[in-house]
């Protein structure tokens, strides 16, 4: 049975981030604390934090860059896999850590690449799928970087929404498609 109060999706597919409340929706962790790419950072990962206002990475060297000096954001190692592929990795790792082999393991890193009027940065971040995200939410996240990017939305819009949920777990798959694709539409 899924903890209500912890981070955890839907059984068949768990979000990697061990503690405290939020919800994944595409490439984005949405929280008490707002939006950001990938999953909240443990202790030594660094995290990029979306406000309206620009795109933060915390951890590293760099500045709070405003959306008008973002050209683009891709995140170009998301894991991505097809359904039945995350299928059977979630059950071998509830499998495997039922027999006490361990659970799965931590979340892999993806490389956010933004693109900015003075050249390029890249910046680590811990993924928040377990095992992997599906390719359309990758790329309707992507699409939604870029309205962010040209100033046609923003992130408080997923974050109010996930205030509107009071404070929701993970939806499942189609549930993020459709929040993405409403996102993306206006």
């Amino acid at each position: 049975m899924t903890d209500p109060s912890g981070p955890a999706g839907p059984p068949d597919e768990p979000s990697a981030y061990p503690g405290g409340r939020g919800a994944m929706v595409g490439l984005f962790w949405i929280d008490a604390e707002g939006c950001r790419l990938g999953a909240p950072p443990g202790a030594e990962e660094q995290e990029i934090r979306l406000t309206d206002e620009g795109l933060e990475p915390v951890g590293a060297a760099g500045a709070v860059l405003n959306w008008s000096r973002v050209r683009r954001v891709a995140v170009a190692d998301a894991p991505v896999r097809s359904a039945f592929r995350r299928g059977v990795s979630t059950a071998v790792d509830v499998v495997s850590a039922m027999a006490g082999f361990g659970g799965p393991e931590a979340p892999p890193l993806m490389t956010v690449v933004v693109t900015h009027a003075d050249g390029e940065s890249e910046h680590r971040v811990p993924s928040a799928a377990a095992p992997a995200y599906t390719a359309r939410e990758v790329a309707l996240s992507h699409a939604l970087l870029d309205r962010f990017a040209a100033g046609e939305t923003g992130p408080s819009r997923l974050t109010e929404w996930w205030r509107s949920t009071g404070g929701a777990a993970t939806p499942r798959p189609t549930e993020r498609v459709s929040l993405l694709e409403r996102w993306c539409a206006g």
